[in-house]
């Protein structure tokens, strides 16, 4: 019987999926390097979440055949050196797209609408409220009533799934939607050529490309600073594109309106990263593609994978699909 290694769990239904088709399911009891060594040493398959596999890591699969990557992202995995093995890499596209693009607009209505800040304050003065009288009137006192998403711009980076789903949502809502995606070349938004070009004209920044050396601190003090005070960023992508400490400066030095963070380098983030304290922020645990949902479709899809590689079929999403043409 193959075994396949989950490094986190993942959905039971995918579990469930492996087990029907034949495989021993074990789940790591740890993501730390040696752990993985030991549990991966003799599995056929891996199915990743988002901890790390390094090459050390697939060394040690001395039966690996198969990576499977429950999600679309695959820098937390060392592709070049599971190709050197002839270990085929896959992964999940757009099966929590709706998800991310969902959580993009719950934030940017939060943040436009002041609806932490409006929290706090009706809780911290709650024995107040009663001198105040009308409560519009405590909201035009404190500054909380915001604005509409109707009639403002967002600038989506990155047009794969995620981003295509957000403008659908977008538009919905009335907004003006452009976009900068060097590999695609017709949507119907406004594309910009140059990324120096879309920073001040967004209302709305929303990050949804992979973090590669192209990518990586593509969003720094320059960046920043070119864009409205009044604009607002959200990264549900991954942690490395926004360089953290300038972003934190921008937001503390009312250069930015705001801003929701989902991923951050390194994750799980230190206890000091400025962004923990930084201006009308909104901190989440990397969940915006973690809906129920989107957590079952995406582990049928990594189960799926491996079954199909299995069955000598190839996987929907292969990463590196260059070492399908050598024996398996």
């Amino acid at each position: 019987m193959k075994k396949v290694l989950i490094s986190e769990k993942i959905d039971d239904k995918g579990i469930q999926l492996l087990k029907d088709n034949g495989f021993e399911v074990r789940i790591s009891a740890g993501t730390d390097v040696e752990t993985m060594k030991k549990e991966i040493a003799d599995a056929y398959a891996v199915i990743m979440r988002s901890s790390e596999l390094p090459a050390e890591v697939i060394d040690a699969g001395k039966e690996l055949k198969i990576i499977s990557r429950n999600g679309t992202g695959i820098n937390n995995v060392d592709v070049n050196e599971a190709t050197k093995k002839n270990i085929l890499v896959a992964k999940v596209n757009g099966a929590n797209a709706f998800a991310v693009a969902e959580y993009v607009i719950t934030t940017m209505l939060m943040l436009s609408r002041n609806l932490m800040t409006s929290d706090k304050l009706m809780h911290d003065k709650k024995a107040d409220l009663a001198e105040i009288g009308s409560l519009p009137g405590f909201s035009t006192q404190f500054s909380l009533n915001g604005h509409e998403l109707r009639g403002k711009t967002l600038a989506i980076l990155g047009l794969g799934k995620i981003g295509q789903e957000l403008v659908k949502l977008a538009e919905a809502f009335g907004m003006n939607v452009v976009g900068y995606d060097p590999y695609i070349k017709e949507l119907p938004v406004k594309l910009y050529d140059k990324l120096e070009d879309i920073y001040p004209v967004a209302d709305f920044l929303s990050i949804n490309m992979p973090l590669t050396p192209e990518t990586k601190n593509m969003i720094g003090k320059e960046q920043l600073a070119s864009m409205k005070k009044s604009a607002f960023i959200i990264n549900s992508a991954r942690g490395g594109i926004i360089n953290e400490v300038e972003l934190a400066n921008a937001l503390n030095n009312d250069q930015l309106g705001g801003a929701a963070i989902d991923s951050f380098n390194p994750e799980p983030p230190a206890p000091d990263n400025p962004l923990f304290t930084s201006k009308n922020t909104i901190i989440t645990s990397h969940l915006a593609g973690t809906t129920i949902e989107a957590n079952q479709a995406l582990g049928l899809g990594a189960a799926q994978a491996i079954i199909d590689f299995s069955n000598d079929k190839t996987p929907q999403f292969p990463v590196n699909a260059q070492i399908l043409q050598k024996d398996k």
